[in-house]
């Protein structure tokens, strides 16, 4: 099966002619592997002499290999005034949570050791020991978590890294609050019917809506709040929740695209014209029309007189009536993208759900263009990945935000929410180990079941499977320190409550870390469910939202192809004058083709004309420069007409190499003049070139009498040689 997706995968990156990161990092790895210094990257070491590199953490293994060796290029050399490069990496291993994604946070640990890859040895450390973010009491509180958590670390580096470097010094702000609190634990005999049954993930959602309320009462406000969860489904459970409670929301959801009304209006009718049959689609459009027309008749009757419309030109005849013209049969003749540009021109209004709308439409260009997408391969590829797509996150909302802990990295917020502190720590049964084997089996690797039944299989299993389980561990945990100190001033914490097994040991439960916590602190009670720690009385200053920004107004165009001109030559694109003359020279080059003696200029010109070379306007000068190369003193016994002309002529040498040299001139005496045309600077690379010209045309039995470089700029520059 893996086989079969392979090829299919590998079938469908050569039809688009694309390729994966993952699998272009393959390629570089490849290449540059055991050269200590590859062309490219001394070429771009020329030219980059100082790196950064930030969120080192989440570097993979195979990226950073392939940056080994320009980052070392550039550390051993020197430029003209004797300076060596640098590099900066900037990173915290506490924070790798992309081990799914290929970040090693293993690398970043090596690093700040030993290890060193380059050649120049030295290499300075500094740790950054400040919190500058949060408040004391915060910063105390995951001081003395974490330093805590390093206990169940059984790798030695593991360890280390949250016992000696998880500590932070606090600032000047001092105070702030913590809140751990936990559900009861909940048993199916509580409940007379089944039907009463509390789930769990009602009351952690019950506690965030209550944690809420309570935050915005000691004055905090909505836009200050955020919640984080560790599952994106776990995010959704909340807004949805939130929102019936008429608590005003920023999440993923609220800011996906697929929900804006105007994209669903877009989509129906996509729907529509890939399938007038559609009849869920073709009621929906209409539904979206009642609801924008003040009409006299009721939702209802409008819907049902549209759907009565068998025939599509009835259909676009009644339409008439409510003032919508519109053709479906002309707008599936267009392209992807102007048949959504003439939807929106239509029936979205430039002031209504621009920002959606204007996202929308990238991701159909984009699509367009690279896959050439008509409206069934769009809407398939909508259907398969629409809830990927979101707009950014407006600025200055007063409302709630709610992300993924992953999301949440690298950014700050006064008060900071975590329901469903809880998670498995421990890799789940189903989970499978590749182990190498030994030579006798016949195969390199062999995939068991990820369980302690594995050390039977050998120390080299046994061994492999508690660094899984110490992986395993230092991903969550790494979760857990990148979701706490997202908090300036204030953090909850709701957990679940665990019991103790008998032997004493509490599940293998991220829960069991608070549990654990409260207990070192001496305060922990089975039947207590809250704990606060400083003042929950706001501390930093109110800020009242002052609009300085001046709001720009819409620049909206419906497209038109009629208004679009082309830039035919590059010149036009770049606009330098020396871009300008070398874009004519190579146009006066292409046209020069189609000359072999003086009398086929005009229809050389005519040609280049009606092909788009030239524009009328430039025949008159077009046509001066090229009498001026076909009357040129040195020129003018290759254009006289008496002698057998070869324009591009291709000659295979012997050993396969191919030449094509721009024009040869052969007399009846065997003896051949040689033209080369070109643009911009002279170059050694130009003689060379031509002395290859000479030598293939006299292996084949000519004395070349002249050879000459005609430079064809703003002036013509024959150059003998």
């Amino acid at each position: 099966l893996l086989n079969t997706v392979s090829n299919e995968l590998a079938k469908i990156q050569s039809e688009q002619n694309i390729l994966s990161i993952s699998e272009f990092n393959a390629i570089i790895h490849r290449e540059i592997q055991n050269q200590p210094a590859p062309f490219i990257y001394e070429r771009l070491g020329e030219r980059y002499r100082h790196f950064f590199i930030d969120e080192f953490q989440d570097t993979s293994e195979m990226q950073w290999q392939n940056l080994i060796p320009l980052i070392d290029n550039a550390l051993a050399g020197q430029d003209d005034f004797g300076n060596k490069g640098t590099l900066m990496i900037v990173g915290d291993p506490k924070q790798s949570i992309y081990r799914w994604r290929g970040g090693k946070a293993e690398q970043f640990i090596e690093l700040s050791k030993d290890e060193n890859p380059f050649s120049n040895k030295d290499k300075k450390l500094e740790h950054l020991n400040t919190n500058y973010r949060s408040y004391s009491e915060v910063i105390d509180f995951n001081n003395a978590f974490f330093g805590l958590i390093s206990t169940e670390f059984t790798n030695a580096d593991y360890k280390d890294l949250y016992e000696n470097h998880s500590f932070q010094n606090t600032n000047s702000k001092k105070g702030g609050y913590v809140n751990i609190s936990f559900l009861p634990v909940i048993e199916k005999n509580d409940f007379a019917d089944e039907d009463e049954v509390v789930e769990k993930s009602d009351l952690y959602v019950l506690a965030t809506l209550k944690t809420i309320m309570n935050v915005v009462r000691e004055g905090f406000e909505y836009k200050d709040i955020v919640v984080l969860t560790r599952k994106r489904d776990q995010g959704i459970a909340i807004a949805n929740y939130l929102t019936e409670q008429n608590i005003p929301l920023l999440s993923s959801e609220t800011l996906m695209i697929q929900n804006a009304t105007e994209v669903r209006l877009i989509i129906h009718l996509l729907k529509y014209l890939n399938n007038s049959s559609d009849l869920e689609s073709k009621a929906n459009f209409l539904h979206f029309l009642a609801v924008t027309k003040e009409l006299e008749m009721p939702i209802h009757d409008f819907i049902a007189l549209g759907m009565a419309q068998k025939f599509e030109k009835d259909f676009e005849n009644w339409l008439l009536a409510f003032d919508v013209s519109l053709s479906f049969d002309n707008v599936r003749k267009k392209s992807l993208y102007e048949a959504v540009e003439i939807i929106i021109s239509k029936f979205v209004l430039p002031s209504e759900g621009n920002a959606y709308v204007q996202y929308f439409l990238d991701i159909v260009l984009e699509r367009d263009i690279r896959n050439q997408a008509g409206v069934a391969d769009f809407l398939s590829y909508w259907d398969k990945n629409a809830e990927k797509f979101s707009i950014p996150s407006p600025e200055g909302n007063n409302a709630v935000r709610i992300m993924t802990i992953h999301k949440s990295k690298g950014l700050e917020f006064p008060v900071v929410i975590i329901p469903f502190a809880e998670e498995d720590y421990n890799r789940k049964p189903k989970d499978k180990l590749w182990l190498d084997t030994e030579d006798d089996l016949g195969v390199p690797k062999a995939l068991i079941d990820n369980s302690s039944a594995v050390e039977g299989f050998g120390e080299n299993a046994s061994t492999v499977f508690n660094l899984k389980k110490q992986e395993e561990l230092l991903d969550n945990i790494n979760v857990l320190y990148v979701a706490l100190t997202r908090a300036e001033e204030q953090l909850y914490v709701i957990s679940q409550s665990l019991k103790e097994r008998k032997d004493g040991e509490f599940p293998n439960n991220m829960a069991s870390f608070f549990i654990k916590y409260l207990m070192n602190k001496g305060v922990y009670d089975p039947e207590k469910l809250e704990y606060d720690f400083g003042n929950k009385t706001k501390l930093s200053p109110s800020h009242k939202s002052i609009d300085l920004v001046k709001a720009i107004p819409i620049v909206s165009e419906v497209l038109n192809p009629k208004n679009i001109k082309i830039a035919q030559r590059e010149a036009l694109m770049w606009g330098t004058h020396q871009q300008e003359a070398i874009s004519y020279g190579n146009v006066i080059h292409e046209i020069l083709a189609f000359v072999k003696d003086k009398s086929d200029i005009d229809l050389a010109v005519t040609k280049a004309i009606e092909n788009g070379l030239i524009t009328f306007d430039q025949t008159e000068k077009v046509l001066l420069t090229l009498r001026e190369i076909v009357n040129h003193p040195e020129l003018i016994v290759c254009f006289d007409g008496h002698n057998k002309i070869l324009n591009e002529q291709t000659i295979v040498q012997k050993e396969g190499k191919i030449l094509k040299p721009d024009r040869i001139v052969l007399t009846e005496n065997k003896e051949a003049y040689l033209l080369d045309y070109k643009t911009g600077a002279s170059n050694a690379k130009y003689t060379r070139q031509i002395q290859e010209y000479q030598d293939a045309i006299e292996d084949l039995g000519y004395k070349v009498l002249k050879r000459a470089l005609v430079y064809i700029g703003s002036e013509v520059d024959v150059v003998n040689l």
